[in-house]
């Protein structure tokens, strides 16, 4: 091997630190703020997942010593958007992606449309794109947005 290929060639400590790196940040959040009567934490899961996975991330998370975190109903999203905010999400939650998932179906709340789905209602979950407020609704199947996860403080 040559002195110039030694040189460029990654370490076990350079790629240990890029792994480390590469773990997303929002597995651990912040903590919580207040928001309109609610605890929200202040990050997202830190990517786009299924809705099952951002439903569980919920779940299961511990977050200032509370454990009843949920995802958010649609309507608690909406009121969550600030078009004057960059991200067009309320401060000082920060927003790492465009779209978060809802536990709202439609089911639950149909769209106006009246269009069609392939499978069970109940398997279509709402969203909220924050840049311009925009809602959406996904099949459970897709990676279609983020957790940002709310509780009903005591």
């Amino acid at each position: 091997m040559t002195r110039a290929a030694r040189k460029h060639r990654p370490t076990w400590c350079s790629t240990l630190i890029g792994l480390l790196c590469a773990v997303p940040a929002a597995a651990q959040p912040d903590g919580a703020v207040r928001v309109e009567g609610l605890e929200w934490a202040a990050r997202t899961n830190g990517a786009d997942v299924k809705w099952p996975e951002a439903d569980a991330f919920c779940a299961d998370l511990e977050l200032d010593d509370h454990r009843d975190w949920r995802l958010p109903t649609l309507h608690e999203l909406e009121a969550l958007h600030d078009p004057a905010q960059p991200a067009g999400i309320r401060a000082p939650i920060r927003l790492d992606g465009c779209c978060l998932w809802s536990a709202t179906t439609l089911e639950q709340l149909p769209p106006d449309d009246g269009s069609g789905v392939a499978v069970a209602p109940s398997r279509y979950h709402w969203g909220l794109v924050f840049d311009g407020g925009i809602r959406y609704y996904s099949i459970d199947l897709q990676p279609d947005g983020r957790a940002l996860c709310v509780r009903d403080p005591e």
